[in-house]
């Protein structure tokens, strides 16, 4: 009779491991499908956000008289929520698919780096750990946008999924614009929008809730269709007419820095892609002269800029502290014409730039700390920040503008962390473009139209940043690191698709 032996049956190691990596494929697949959604739904929240809190709003008015949304707060929740979920599913997916080594690559440092600059500014001006934390979360909450990208690795077809869906707010967006430049005041009132300031000078925001922001929002859509038009043996003329439509919500919403980024990037792309010349010429002549003619035939347009240019001059003759403590300016009720003290209007911007730089002389290296200076995370924190008397006796001077923030993200991170701080930013940037340079350097043109794109949204984004907080900003972080993380995940499978063949 043979014995009956009661050891345990043992498992052979590599069915065990079967098991778990067929788990771990399952959890990677389903934590690959809760990225796709959470970037999808940021993606189009941020395009309706502005909109549903001012439909939700109660019109309060502000020292001027004018009439404000006061609107709830939930919309910015669900965006933040959308964002911490994003990096959980993101940390989740590369420790199941243990790809810890693809992020070690410089940009992943530089991002380290950054970080440190900021922490050490933030403690450097005696800020709390909160307020550090959340204003570097501000700053860089994009590149959270772009590691979920990388952690999704999406193929061609789910990246052209979101891109069609965003595409088509965008058109929807750009028509809506181009309806309220032509049918006039109204059509803002029956979108339901209470700050009427745009409305009135006669440039349009359709969706969004400045003019800028849907300027910076359609021109990366069009370096997106003009990087698309230039590797395309033709280019038929739907894709025409959709560019045409979205050169003129631009047009509309009179974006003079849009309008400027877009010819920046287009530039780019024609190094980089050294051919496609004629149709770039194209996309830029569609873009300066629909501008143009939409500057021609408004006189309210006209007259905004003629009195931005005056103020520009007006402030450098006559700089941010040289006034007096005081004066009176020219076309506020308070002022007569025979004040001896009333001076010219001047452009804020360029006020705000003279402080700021002075400001920077006396702290260069470290700044003031991060969630300090002009920022949104300084408004929450302190409604009355620029009273700070680190800013000078009388603190910063705002010179009557109601603007929550300082309208330069490199003056306000200039100012926030300094030299050090500014030179960190650069490098991550530099570090996060270098990969897809040597891409569209190495290869015979036409390469993929990312290739392009992605250099093209950078400088476009680096050109926008001195005249707007657009990278810190709800919106367009989230459109950059995009386009950045799309470029390197279609650099990444080209790449493993080369060493197949190799």
């Amino acid at each position: 009779m043979p014995s009956v032996t009661t050891e345990p049956i043992v498992v052979p190691e590599t069915a065990s491991a079967a098991v778990g990596g067929r788990r771990a494929a399952r959890l990677a697949r389903a934590l690959g499908w809760v990225l796709l959604v959470l970037l999808s739904a940021l993606l189009v929240e941020m395009l309706f956000e502005a909109w549903v809190q001012t439909l939700l709003a109660t019109p309060v008015p502000d020292a001027r008289g004018n009439l404000m949304p006061d609107g709830p707060t939930w919309p910015k929740a669900v965006k933040n929520a959308l964002y911490l979920g994003m990096l959980a599913a993101t940390v989740g997916r590369v420790a199941v698919e243990r790809r810890w080594r693809e992020f070690t690559t410089a940009a992943d440092l530089a991002l380290v780096a950054l970080g440190g600059v900021f922490v050490l500014a933030g403690l450097f001006g005696e800020g709390t750990p909160v307020l550090i934390a959340q204003a570097g979360y501000v700053y860089l909450r994009g590149a959270i946008v772009f590691y979920a990208w990388r952690a999704l690795d999406p193929d061609r077809r789910r990246i052209r999924a979101v891109l069609v869906l965003v595409g088509a707010v965008v058109a929807l967006n750009a028509a809506i614009a181009s309806w309220q430049t032509l049918a006039g005041y109204d059509t803002f009132r029956q979108l339901g929008w209470i700050n009427l300031t745009w409305a009135r000078i006669n440039r349009a925001h359709a969706l969004l809730d400045h003019p800028n922001h849907l300027g910076h929002l359609l021109v990366m859509a069009m370096l997106g269709l003009a990087a698309w038009f230039v590797v395309r043996p033709k280019v038929g003329w739907r894709w025409w007419s959709a560019f045409l439509l979205l050169a003129l919500g631009m047009s509309a919403t009179q974006s003079r820095e849009s309008a400027i980024g877009f010819v920046l990037g287009a530039v780019v792309i024609a190094v980089l892609r050294r051919g496609g010349y004629l149709r770039l010429a194209v996309t830029v002549l569609l873009v300066v002269g629909l501008s143009g003619a939409q500057l021609a035939v408004s006189p309210a347009n006209r007259a905004e800029l003629s009195r931005r240019l005056a103020g520009v001059f007006s402030a450098l003759h006559l700089p941010s502290g040289a006034e007096g403590d005081t004066y009176c300016v020219e076309g506020n009720v308070n002022c007569d014409e025979d004040d001896p003290n009333r001076i010219p209007q001047r452009e804020v911007r360029v006020l705000y730039l003279q402080q700021g730089l002075d400001l920077w002389t006396h702290r260069p290296l470290l700044g003031y700390g991060v969630g300090q200076f002009g920022g949104i995370v300084a408004y929450e924190h302190d409604p009355r920040w620029y009273e700070d008397p680190r800013f000078g006796p009388g603190g910063f001077r705002l010179y009557g503008s109601n603007e929550k923030q300082v309208d330069s993200f490199w003056l306000h991170l200039l100012v926030e962390t300094g030299g050090l701080g500014v030179l960190a930013y650069l490098a991550w940037l530099v570090f996060l473009i270098l990969p897809v340079l040597r891409a569209a350097r190495r290869g015979p043109p036409p390469a993929h139209p990312f290739t392009y794109w992605a250099p093209a949204a950078l400088v476009f984004a680096a050109a926008i940043a001195f005249l707007a907080p657009s990278l810190e900003d709800p919106l367009f972080p989230a459109e950059l690191f995009t386009v950045l993380g799309l470029a390197w995940v279609l650099l990444r499978r080209r790449e493993l698709e080369r060493r197949k063949t190799a």
